[in-house]
Order: structure tokens, then sequence, then C-alpha cells
């Protein structure tokens, strides 16, 4: 889990007229006439970006700055659970973990929802002694009463999930949860079952893109992961040939998406799922934990040209990390950012030393200033 404090802030800037340049910084920018076009956040406080020698007038160039909170990265998740009559016991590792699940990620400060696609439990007309109907209901505190939704951060969608039709059924029921997606958050599939897809993956992979490209991407830059909780045994490579126990199949087509989508393969035969939960949340953190959401002002849109994102130690004073053009420059660039996409960003991402580096400073704050010219990627 990320050390450095889950709140980010946006620094919304317009620089004071002046012949000099502070560190890192394009001051040269005329000054705002009124409020700061600011970002979105519930608090905001006044203060300044730079510091560089002061000009002839005896003046220290500045950026004059409206600090609000900003939003990590967000997330939509989508638990979808094999409810077959094999998987009862597995259902209900679903439920006894799905809740610390959920407090780990929010932890982290990932903007996350989910959606639980799996059937809910039916009462019997007559109650049969020692039979407990398939199905899961998700206790709070991240469902609702009920068995019901907990809006917006949990939704369940009471539907059947076969032993084999998992790709099928999250294509179909497409119409529901598409008005619950966020076109910024990547998508996070966590597919549980002891069986395979009859539906080869290549397929289900091509119908979903073409679903929305704005909310799964394209086959050139996938915005979704699929993770597999399968018939996959612990100790073998994956797409071993032996499968676990209890499980009917290997489950080689949910495996094959989640190699191409860079998700987690973990073993459906558990006895314990805290252990499956935990590295779920891990993979989830490590991979979109470093993500901050590209600032979006009350009014207009924040030039990426003009983006500058520091990091605070604690007790030191901020400094103004390096952006680069993409991630393989990452690697010569200790401390160095990107965007997800240069021409139209959504998210600020850290390099991977960068990340671990900040994630070890559990007093650290991230900022980001705009309006203020920053030096060119490397």
């Amino acid at each position: 889990m990320l050390g450095f404090l889950a709140v980010a802030t946006v620094v919304c800037a317009a620089c004071s007229a002046s012949n000099g340049k502070n560190s890192g910084y394009d001051d040269t920018v005329p000054a705002s006439s009124g409020s700061s076009s600011g970002g979105e956040g519930p608090s905001s406080s006044s203060g300044n970006i730079g510091g560089g020698s002061s000009s002839s007038s005896g003046t220290t160039p500045e950026c004059a700055a409206n600090v609000v909170s900003a939003k990590r990265a967000e997330v939509d998740i989508f638990v979808v659970i094999d409810t077959s009559g094999s998987m009862q016991e597995e259902t209900d590792q679903v439920k006894a973990n799905i809740n610390d699940f959920a407090t780990k990620i929010g932890g982290s400060g990932l903007d996350y929802r989910v959606v639980m696609i799996a059937e809910k439990p039916q009462a019997l007309p007559i109650p049969i002694p020692g039979f407990t109907p398939p199905g899961i209901c998700v206790a709070a505190p991240l469902g609702g009463p009920s068995c019901g939704d907990n809006a917006p951060v949990y939704h369940h969608i009471d539907t059947d999930v076969g032993s084999t039709d998992s790709f099928d059924v999250v294509l179909a029921q497409y119409p529901t949860y598409k008005a619950w997606m966020r076109p910024s958050a990547t998508k996070v599939f966590i597919e549980i079952t002891d069986d395979n897809a009859a539906m080869p993956f290549a397929q289900f992979d091509t119908q979903l893109l073409a679903k929305d490209p704005a909310q799964f991407g394209t086959s050139a830059k996938r915005k979704y992961i699929w993770n597999s909780i399968c018939g996959w045994k612990k100790g073998t490579p994956v797409m071993s040939a032996t499968k676990c126990g209890t499980a009917e199949n290997i489950g080689d087509q949910y495996q094959q998406l989640s190699q191409l989508t860079g998700g987690i393969v973990d073993s459906v035969c558990e006895a314990s799922y805290a252990g499956v939960f935990d590295n779920l949340a891990k993979g989830l953190v490590t991979k979109l934990g470093c993500e901050f959401a590209f600032p979006k002002p009350a009014t207009g849109t924040a030039d990426p040209d003009k983006i500058v994102v520091q990091y605070t130690k604690a007790g030191g004073a901020p400094e103004a990390l390096t952006q680069v053009t993409d991630a393989g420059k990452c690697a010569s660039v200790p401390n160095g950012w990107y965007y997800d996409n240069p021409a139209s960003p959504e998210k600020i991402v850290f390099c991977p030393k960068l990340c671990e580096s900040t994630g070890q400073d559990t007093s650290g704050k991230i900022s980001v200033a705009v309006g203020c010219k920053a030096p060119p990627p490397k």
C-alpha cells in the first residue's frame, strides 16, 4: 500500500508579471484579475508556487496559487461469480473477504466502485434442511441493506452466471451497468469460477472493446484488466495443464485474457480467499495507486503544457518532479512522471521508481500546479 498521503492537491495558479523566472516555472504569465480558475475539491486555500531571485522592483516572482483537493485514479471493479451448484463454498469465501478488499483499496486512495454480477440467493417456498440456495449477498459497509445496492459505490446485478458463460453474461449485461461506469476509470474484472469459458477469449475481447472504446479502450490500448480466480494450480506455470483439486477445468480462456490485459491469475481452490483478495488489492494499488486524475478546472480545461507535479517530503520543501514523454523514458529518470495520453490526458502516471520512493514516505504529499509553464518533457 502506498505510504504517501492519499489526498493529493491541485494548485490552480496564475503567475505574477515579472522579468525573472523561478526554478522550473515560467513566471511571465499575466496575473489573474480575480479568483483562481479552480479545480474540483471540497476545500481550497491560497498559496504560492516558486520563489526565484528578486526582480529589480524587489519583489520575488511567484505563482499565486489556490490549493484544492484532487482525486486519485478511478477504478470500476466488476466481480463476476459463477454461481453454479459446485461454487457455493467459493461464493461464501468471496462474501467473507470482499469487504476487507474494498477497505484496502479505499485506504490506498483509489476512487473505486464495485459492480457484482452474480445471482442472489432465492428464497425457497419450502426450506430444505442442509441446503443453501446458490448466490451471494454482500454485507455492509460495501453492500446495502437486504442484499441491495449501496449507490454509487456498490451495485448488484442479480443474474444467473453458469459454469461456462461468464463472458456472455458480461456482454449481455452491458446495458444495465453502462450507466454506472466512468469514462476515466480503469475497468477491472474479477472472474471467479471452477470451470472454463465456452466463448474464446479473443472473441470476448473484440466484442467488449466494440461496446464502447471510450470505456474499455482499443486493441492498441485497452482500458480494462481481467483477473482470473480459476482452476489454475498454485506452484505451476500459468496455463499449465494441471488443474487445482476441486476445479472442473483450468480455465485457460480466462487465463489467456488475464495475460493479454495484465491481470492476475490465482487459484479458485484456496480454502481461504483472504490471501487471494489481498493479492488482488496489492495488484490494483501497485498498478493504479500512482495514478492521479488530470486536473479539471471549474471552467474550461487545463493546459497539459502548464502542469507541474510536485512532491513534498515530510518536513521538507516541495520538489518539482520531471515529466517524461512516455513510460519508455522512466528507466533513465528516477523522479519521472508522464501522461496516459499526451494529446488528451486523463491521468498523471508516476514512473515505477518514483512510485516506489514516494510510497515509502508515510507523510509525503503530492501536488499539481496548474497554470505555470512547465519545462518540456524529457
